[in-house]
Parts: C-alpha cells; sequence; structure tokens
C-alpha cells in the first residue's frame, strides 16, 4: 500500500513499510563503515576514545573532590565510603542517561562528521561559520534534551499504563521494555538525521515532522547505538564509536532520499 509522506512541504509515494524502512537503515550502518573506511576518516572513531578517557579522569577526579567536601561539612561519612558511593551513582546514571550524554557532550564533533560525509557525497562544501557552528550545537544539545525529557514521559506513561486490567499484564511481561527500547532508538535516531535537517534550513518543527514520516528509518538509525548502552561498564564509549557510524548512516540515507525525491518531481 503506497503511504504519502511530506517533506519540506512536498508529498512524495512511499512504497517501503516501517518495517522495510528500519532494515533498510540497520543496512546503512554497515554501508557507513565502509564509507568510513574509504574516505579516510577512521580517526573519527578515535574521537570518542580520546574523550572518554579524558571525561573519566576529570570525573573520577571531581567525585573524590566532592566526596570530600560533602564528608567534611555534610554527612559525616567517611570520604572512601562516600567516593564509592558516588561513584556507584555515577555510574547508575551514566546507565540511564548514558545515550544522551553521548550525543550532547559529542554534538559538535557529530555536526563535523555529518557535513563532512555530505560534502564527500555530492560536494557540498558549507564554510566555516562560528556562528552557525555555535547555532548547530545549541540546536543539537537542546534536541537531545528535548528527546530525553519524551522519552522520559513516555516511559512515565508506559509504567501507568502496567496498572491498566488487561494491558497491564502484557506490558509487564516485558512488552513493554521493547516499547521503552524503541522509543530511545527513535528518539537517538532523530538527533543522527537531525544535523543534515538543519542544514536544509528545517526549523525544529518541520525537522519533527519529517522524522515523524520516518519512523521506522529513525528507530534503524538509534536502535544499534541504543543496544550499545546496555553493555555494562564500556557501553557509553562504545556507543560514541557507533554514533559516529549512525551519523553518517543517516546522513547518507537523508541524501538519497532527496535525491529520489528530486527524481520524481
Amino acid at each position: 500500500m503506497r503511504k504519502l509522506y511530506f517533506c519540506n512541504n512536498k508529498s512524495v509515494f512511499d512504497t517501503m513499510s516501517i518495517v522495510d524502512d528500519f532494515f533498510r537503515a540497520i543496512s546503512l550502518q554497515f554501508r557507513a563503515v565502509r564509507f568510513i573506511i574509504d574516505n579516510q576518516m577512521v580517526w573519527t572513531l578515535f574521537v570518542p576514545l580520546l574523550l572518554f578517557i579524558v571525561l573519566n579522569i576529570v570525573g573520577f577526579y571531581s567525585i573524590g573532590e566532592l566526596a570530600a567536601l560533602l564528608s567534611d561539612h555534610v554527612l559525616g561519612l567517611e570520604v572512601p565510603l562516600l567516593a564509592i558511593l558516588l561513584r556507584i551513582l555515577f555510574f547508575i546514571l551514566i546507565g540511564l542517561w548514558g545515550g544522551y550524554v553521548v550525543v550532547i557532550v559529542m554534538s559538535p564533533f557529530l555536526a563535523y562528521v555529518s557535513e563532512k560525509t555530505e560534502k564527500i557525497l555530492n560536494l557540498n562544501d558549507y564554510p566555516f561559520n562560528l556562528c552557525q557552528f555555535c547555532k548547530d550545537v545549541v540546536r543539537g544539545i537542546a534536541l537531545a534534551v528535548r528527546n530525553s525529557l519524551m522519552e522520559i514521559v513516555v516511559g512515565i506513561v508506559l509504567f501507568l499504563c502496567t496498572f491498566i486490567p488487561i494491558a497491564g499484564p502484557f506490558l509487564s511481561l516485558g512488552i513493554g521494555s521493547i516499547l521503552v527500547f524503541l522509543v530511545s532508538a527513535y528518539f537517538y535516531g532523530f538527533s543522527f538525521m537531525d544535523y543534515t535537517n538543519e542544514r536544509r534550513k528545517f526549523t525544529v518543527h518541520q525537522s519533527v515532522n519529517w522524522v515523524k514520516s520516518r519512523k521506522g528509518t529513525a528507530c534503524g538509525h538509534g536502535c544499534v547505538f541504543a543496544l550499545m548502552l546496555y553493555i555494562p561498564i564500556i557501553g557509553p564509549f562504545l556507543s560514541a564509536i557507533v554514533a559516529i557510524v549512525s551519523t553518517v548512516a543517516a546522513t547518507i540515507d537523508v541524501i538519497e532520499r532527496e535525491s529520489v525525491l528530486e527524481t520524481l518531481t
């Protein structure tokens, strides 16, 4: 069955279902890896390693200082014990919101990777503009915060639905967890796709509508990234590398779809 999608006030017929879009996005992850290798972009995969080494050093040092401060003036606990408790809390928080921490912290670099990918694909060259770069970073961070809040709201709604007769037991049996995972993947994919939409001068509202019409695509781009977050301790680091691959894949996807749109119109 044909579905009518809207993009930048134009309509195109797309015969792919949401499931087809999802698996196409997954396959693009493998193409993105090959693209990174073929175009001498492997160095970008080492940036997250350096970033997370720095963040962990700063984080653990700051936690030690915070533990000493709280021990002396607030809680009265021994510094080593308090430091251990704070570090456990740190890892719990990273496990819950690590994905958005990655997206926010790496937002400037992901924007660069997306722009470089587009330049290689169709020779579009965007001269560096500090003001525009800052706007891009602020937009990426704002969207990540928005998406994380939306995900929390959806999670709360699904939790409340578990108390509804008939539907509640099904959600409690694992369906709720699957839905939460898909919601997370959707919003992560949205973040990766928006870098290209921003360069197309889409407003946030236009970008939201554009991604909504491609739910399967967004979930596919964010799926692998979301899965990496379930790996203890090294999950956020691995997801940061996957974020680069996903950003490249999403950029390729947007440009290819625009090429189809131009052909049909």
